[in-house]
């Protein structure tokens, strides 16, 4: 998942920006209504810098709502844009399911395969020249991970980083 919210999430997130501007999009960021389940970046996301996975997560829940009906500066329909950013969100919400079926792997193929079907929109607004990227060329590789390995949290590191956190440098920060 680390790859997911920082390889290709921030990637996408990079070209929205290049495509909208950052005024644009860090406008939309500080109109966003509140909402108790989601976060409201009332400077935008542009002045983020490292950003964590769980500001990832945050910045995911509203992605949507910041591009859904911008006109594309071009004045191209930004039909496939939001396909391909709806696309790469199901992907990811999809694969971090607790427990899958064939039928949500499928699904998870399905929305993989439509972020594949309409990428070149970022060609063709000019953003990218390919997309000969590794950890999107790994979204292929989730299926199979997935059906050997079992879901994705059994290979994910964030608790055991938590325990890492509460049982060495608080206990190494208490005697030290």
């Amino acid at each position: 998942l680390h790859q997911l919210y920082q390889g290709v999430i921030k990637a996408l997130v990079f070209w929205l920006r290049q495509v909208f501007g950052d005024h644009e999009i860090d406008a939309r960021c500080s109109r966003m209504p509140l909402n108790h389940c989601t976060r409201i970046f009332t400077n935008g996301i542009s002045p983020l810098s490292r950003v964590s996975g769980q500001e990832h997560r945050e910045i995911c829940a509203i992605l949507m709502g910041l591009v859904v009906d911008l006109p594309i500066p071009s004045g191209g329909s930004p039909a496939r844009l939001i396909v391909t950013v709806r696309a790469a969100l199901d992907f990811l919400y999809l694969a971090q399911l607790p427990f899958h079926s064939t039928d949500t792997l499928d699904a998870m193929q399905a929305s993989l395969k439509r972020f594949h079907d309409n990428k070149d929109c970022f060609i063709d607004l000019g953003v990218r020249d390919n997309f000969k990227i590794p950890k999107i060329h790994s979204m292929s590789h989730y299926y199979d991970s997935i059906t050997l390995f079992g879901t994705t949290d059994n290979y994910n590191t964030e608790q055991t980083e938590r325990l890492h956190i509460d049982m060495t440098k608080n206990a190494y920060r208490s005697t030290n």
